[in-house]
């Protein structure tokens, strides 16, 4: 039985060479390529917070706090976790979290208010993607979990709640807006499964302090785009029935209740606010 021969040919050797060291080069060039995560957030008086909000988030590669002056230790604390808190005064929500956006210098942003933190799924899940090159879109949104009175809230409007808090920073750009400002994407939006939990306010007494902020910071914005305020808007009882029972917040016991009527007088507020404001300019 005659075996074919095999003859030797040193320029097919020298291919393989050549391709096996290419495939070995690829390879440690994609394990080196480490994407990286900025986490921005903007304070002002939050020393009962910001520590709590910067442990959950110490694993991230770059941390940037932008302060409004505040006359607390807020800046004291966020300095014992990162040497990048500066202080520029507050030029409403979406320029000064744009001033910290232009700050990051890492791939991906995760936006967070001194009164958030990020659960250790969430943590998990953000990395996971992170390290195995799972992020398929240019942002993704994050639902929150809400916490009033020291309970989470399930139902109301917050059973559904999320935001866009983490985008690649060469896709996103926040709003012009004074209050309530949202990350303008260029390009798809995905979803986080795990939440941010959100304890927004201490007690029933820091609610409405915040509430005469908010609804001035709301209704002015509203003027100036030049809309007015409707009589069907001054109905708080609508709106409690709204969120208390077609959104089930009767399932959240007391906490429920009260939020369901004092987030419906909120609303209330603003619009006579800027009822206000029309009647000022006549």
């Amino acid at each position: 039985m005659n075996r074919p021969r095999y003859s030797y040919n040193p320029l097919c050797e020298l291919c393989a060479f050549a391709r096996n060291k290419l495939l070995k080069l690829n390879l440690t060039n994609h394990q080196e390529e480490k994407l990286t995560i900025s986490v921005i957030i903007i304070t002002y008086n939050e020393e009962e917070n910001i520590k709590e909000c910067l442990e959950s988030v110490k694993w991230a590669d770059e941390i940037i706090v932008v302060d409004s002056f505040s006359s607390d230790k807020t800046v004291q604390i966020g300095k014992e976790y990162t040497d990048k808190v500066i202080q520029k005064e507050f030029s409403g929500d979406g320029p000064q979290r744009q001033v910290a956006l232009n700050l990051a210098t890492k791939d991906w942003i995760l936006n967070l208010d001194a009164d958030e933190r990020v659960s250790k799924e969430l943590k998990e899940e953000i990395l996971s993607k992170i390290n195995n090159h799972r992020l398929t879109a240019s942002a993704y949104y994050i639902p929150y979990k809400f916490y009033w009175l020291g309970k989470p809230l399930r139902f109301g409007r917050f059973g559904v709640e999320k935001h866009v808090r983490f985008f690649r920073r060469d896709k996103g750009r926040y709003s012009t807006h004074i209050v309530h400002s949202k990350v303008e994407v260029e390009g798809k939006i995905g979803h986080f499964k795990n939440h941010i939990f959100h304890f927004s306010y201490k007690d029933i007494e820091d609610y409405f302090t915040r509430l005469n902020q908010y609804t001035t910071l709301s209704a002015v914005k509203k003027f100036n785009e030049g809309k007015k305020a409707h009589f069907d808007q001054f109905f708080p009882p609508v709106d409690f029935c709204i969120r208390y029972f077609l959104k089930l917040g009767f399932l959240d016991g007391m906490p429920g209740f009260l939020y369901a009527w004092f987030s419906s007088f909120h609303r209330f507020v603003k619009y006579a606010k800027l009822w206000e404001l029309w009647q000022k300019k006549v």
